[in-house]
């Protein structure tokens, strides 16, 4: 729909007078994975000096999508961007300069300035990439009390990644005094703000009653929106749940299937690990059974 808004667009006014509008339309677009079309808008409109398509050009070129990868070009969009305010271009460039990229080598300090610079601009999200730094020591002195101090930042702005990484320090007691409570509140901030590790989180809480009573429905339906937003060893949690917790969920066919799609969608580290995992579960399976689990596993991809 946001394609076919954009190809519209386009029909209606020149390229080299893109409007506000045209220009989200095109951001969308590239969100939504039609990165070829939404150069055709972005890529003059950077030219012609907007903020938000040079900051979306930039990542573009750091990703190779839409355009040849060229991080070190993506530097200069960025900084434009960041020249007229743009606080998510600050981010994005701290984040290229923290990790690193082809033909751009890491620095930290620099990382850590425009990290700084995003959050006192009123960018809190950015936070989470500078907790990272203390928490790591990239640049600064491994400091978890500091990482904690910006992951609360990045949560109080709602940036998903802060959210599971400050829950996981109430759930290890780390840089902070333990609380599972906090934690699983932190989770489902997060999860509910798209995280599918912090959705897994949230169902192993269900799962094995780490506050309050056990909730299997709840945690079966986390591990069906982490399953939902891609995350592999959900697949193999919930196949491992599905075929020994007893309720209407429970089904050795389809628990079954949802290992196979953990292990087809898993990371080469973690596949052998998830095929160990998964063997039990097919030892009192018919070949029939089997063969209907393979199905359903290719059916979750499809849905």
């Amino acid at each position: 729909m946001r394609a076919t808004a954009l190809a519209l667009c386009l029909l209606a006014s020149p390229l080299a007078a893109q409007t506000a509008d045209e220009v989200e339309a095109a951001r969308q677009a590239y969100n939504d994975g039609h990165w070829d079309l939404a150069m055709t808008v972005l890529i003059p409109a950077a030219e012609a000096g907007h903020p938000d398509a040079q900051n979306v050009y930039g990542i573009a070129l750091k990703d190779g999508e839409g355009t040849e990868a060229n991080p070190p070009a993506a530097i200069g969009w960025y900084e434009k961007a960041i020249a007229q305010g743009h606080q998510k271009a600050m981010y994005n460039l701290g984040h290229l300069y923290q990790n690193g990229a082809e033909g751009v080598p890491q620095d930290f300090d620099k990382a850590r300035a425009l990290y700084e610079q995003a959050i006192e601009s009123g960018y809190g999200a950015a936070a989470n990439g500078l907790a990272l730094m203390y928490e790591r020591g990239e640049g600064v002195e491994k400091d978890l009390s500091k990482a904690v101090e910006y992951y609360q930042i990045g949560a109080e702005a709602g940036e998903k990644h802060a959210l599971y990484n400050l829950a996981n320090y109430y759930r290890l007691g780390q840089g902070v005094e333990e609380d599972l409570n906090r934690a699983l509140e932190l989770y489902t901030e997060s999860a509910l703000a798209g995280h599918p590790q912090a959705w897994n989180a949230v169902a192993l809480f269900n799962q094995h009653g780490m506050v309050g009573a056990p909730n299997p429905e709840a945690a079966y339906l986390a591990f069906r929106k982490a399953i939902d937003g891609g995350l592999a060893l959900a697949g193999v949690n919930l196949g491992e749940f599905a075929t020994s917790t007893e309720g209407w969920w429970q089904d050795p066919v389809e628990g079954y299937g949802y290992c196979l799609w953990g292990i087809n969608n898993a990371a080469d580290s973690d596949r052998e690990n998830f095929i160990q995992t998964c063997e039990p579960l097919v030892e009192y399976l018919t070949v029939e059974e089997e063969d209907a689990a393979k199905r359903f596993a290719e059916s979750i991809g499809a849905e």
